[in-house]
């Protein structure tokens, strides 16, 4: 017969094993999803990096187009044919960027000409469109305002 205290040494062996086991089990898990979670992350941060380099190039992408668009605004008026001369454009800047008069500096009759300068692929914006439609459609007038006094009081 086996002793009484034999089977419980035997019996707290088995147990502690039992226990060391599933505690081998549970770390050994845990280790796996630690990997996998430090992978997520690893993944996760490449993938922001991607974004925040694609996001710094669209941004140097655009700021160059802006100041190609402000150059071309500025060079424009040199080799417009829309009138004869740069003496003959008035820079208005938003919403349309000039009105050409042309032939104002040749005593000839006067074409007015709204010019809207873009470069690229840029297109009008919707009140620079609305424009362009009123002035197709003629839907212009001339208008005199005439200040008859200024009164100026001083103290």
């Amino acid at each position: 017969m086996v002793e009484l205290g034999n089977l419980e040494a035997s019996l707290a062996v088995f147990l502690t094993v039992m226990i060391v086991y599933v505690l081998v089990r549970i770390i050994y898990r845990l280790s796996v999803q630690l990997s996998d979670l430090k992978i997520q992350v690893a993944s996760h941060d490449q993938r922001v990096k991607d974004a925040e380099v694609s996001a710094r190039k669209d941004s140097v992408k655009r700021q160059r187009a802006v100041l190609k668009g402000d150059i071309t605004e500025l060079v424009a008026p040199w080799s417009m044919t829309a009138v004869n001369s740069v003496s003959e454009l008035s820079f208005l800047g938003n919403p349309i960027d000039f009105i050409g008069f042309k032939g104002l500096d040749q005593d000839e009759e006067i074409e007015i000409k709204f010019i809207e300068v873009k470069s690229g692929k840029s297109q009008l914006t919707s009140k620079q469109r609305k424009i362009r439609d009123a002035v197709r459609a003629k839907r212009i007038e001339w208008v005199e305002v005439r200040i008859k006094e200024i009164e100026i009081e001083e103290r």
